[in-house]
């Protein structure tokens, strides 16, 4: 048996990456192609064992002060519990870096720590195994931490399992039926609102830049720029989905139109039963609950009005988002909501849109990706994501290990009087 850490091939990458349980967008020739773009210097390293990749990651640097940072975020794709394979794999890493001027080696491994329920609870026993050989091979670890973050992968993250789904004999029926009271409940007013889905071209891209950056400046946080989402449609190609969700005014006022008039007949029926047993309480009951539906999508009628009066046009964007898919998830990783078509639940039909790609691309695992970490209540991105019913988990948090011992001294010691 002979193993040599080599730099491979896109096709050798890919190959072994897409068959890993580990495996994600952030670690494919893709986002290494992404990174290259983006100002990093990027490559494809591996150990091969008798023309078989067995380990592998994107590895990518960039200047810091005193050298360079190299980083593997995602990765490695590796068996953690195998500590002679981590220290043989980390060994070729850091022979390549020392080589290319590094000063110290951060990897983000795409582990699970810990998985919990809706209520914060732990599912199942924890898995130390990356901390341990991550700590034995010279990393110092730094544990997930709560809250959010726009500038890194996130720590914490809601996801659902699909299986179940493509195992149904109908998919797409077991796929609505697979969600939590509130996720069935939205999805079927947007059913009603007529909600259209439409996967962008790279001429949307700015359409959807203003979406991104209407939601950013709203809820203050920054956007990536219109550069790196053109970047992300070139690279990742057919496994980039770009979606709207669009409001069609007239179509929409129509079918409020047609069920406010049906509903005036039910309600009129009623009044004539009523008339003719007055004092039946179950008549006025329901009479009393038609009667409010109507009003309801009188109100609906007008505001539809309103708001394509403001617009100035037929169809309207409500909502947005970007999904990546590879063999073992859709992520969701970017959206955005233009705030005053809110009440047409659009970011619910986006997200049935992207299940239903996984559905028909049989991947098993759905990622909706960022939360806070914070079960109490108070993290509405979550309580949106649990209208799907999945579950959370908690990564294994980052590792740092010196490559050029000396020099990353002086540099913590700066950072630090710097106080960054």
């Amino acid at each position: 048996m002979t193993r040599s850490f080599e730099q491979l091939t896109e096709a050798q990458f890919d190959d072994f990456a897409q068959g890993h349980q580990a495996g994600s967008y952030l670690q494919t020739s893709a986002q290494a192609r992404l990174l290259a773009r983006r100002g990093w210097q990027t490559t494809l390293v591996g150990l091969v064992e008798d023309a078989t990749v067995v380990a592998a990651a994107v590895l990518a640097w960039i200047p810091v002060r005193m050298g360079n940072l190299f980083q593997i975020d995602g990765g490695m794709l590796i068996d953690y519990s195998n500590q002679a394979l981590v220290n043989e794999f980390v060994a070729g890493v850091e022979k390549f870096a020392k080589s290319h001027s590094g000063l110290f080696l951060r990897v983000v491994p795409n582990e699970i720590y810990r998985r919990y329920d809706d209520e914060g609870v732990q599912i199942g026993a924890a898995n130390e195994a990356p901390m341990t050989t991550l700590t034995a091979a010279g990393f110092k670890h730094t544990p997930a931490p709560k809250g959010w973050t726009t500038n890194a992968s996130p720590s914490w993250q809601y996801v659902k399992d699909l299986t179940p789904v493509l195992a149904a004999d109908d998919a797409d029926k077991a796929l609505r039926q697979s969600f939590a009271k509130d996720g069935k409940y939205y999805l079927k007013k947007t059913d009603q609102f007529g909600i259209k889905l439409r996967r962008l071209g790279r001429e949307d891209l700015t359409d959807f830049k203003a979406l991104t950056q209407h939601t950013a400046d709203r809820l203050d946080y920054h956007d990536k720029d219109l550069e790196f989402y053109q970047i992300v449609f070139d690279e990742f190609g057919d496994d980039a989905y770009f979606v709207f969700a669009e409001m069609d005014f007239p179509a929409y006022i129509a079918g409020q139109e047609a069920a406010r008039d049906h509903l005036a007949e039910v309600v009129a029926d009623l009044d004539a039963r009523i008339a003719e047993k007055p004092n039946y309480k179950k008549l006025q009951r329901q009479r009393a609950e038609y009667a409010d539906q109507h009003k309801q999508h009188e109100k609906r009628i007008a505001q539809a009005q309103v708001e394509r009066e403001k617009a100035g046009q037929d169809v309207v964007v409500i909502a947005g988002s970007l999904f990546l898919a590879t063999a073992n998830e859709m992520i969701y990783l970017y959206s955005g909501t233009y705030d005053e078509y809110k009440n047409f639940y659009g970011p619910y039909a986006v997200q049935e849109y992207a299940f239903k790609q996984a559905v028909a691309r049989h991947i098993p695992h759905y990622n909706f990706y960022g939360i806070s970490g914070v079960f109490d209540g108070s993290d509405g991105v979550l309580g949106f994501k649990q209208g799907f019913a999945g579950f959370a988990e908690e990564k294994v948090g980052t590792f740092v290990k010196p490559i050029n011992g000396p020099k990353y001294a002086i540099y913590s010691l700066l950072k630090k009087l710097m106080g960054r």
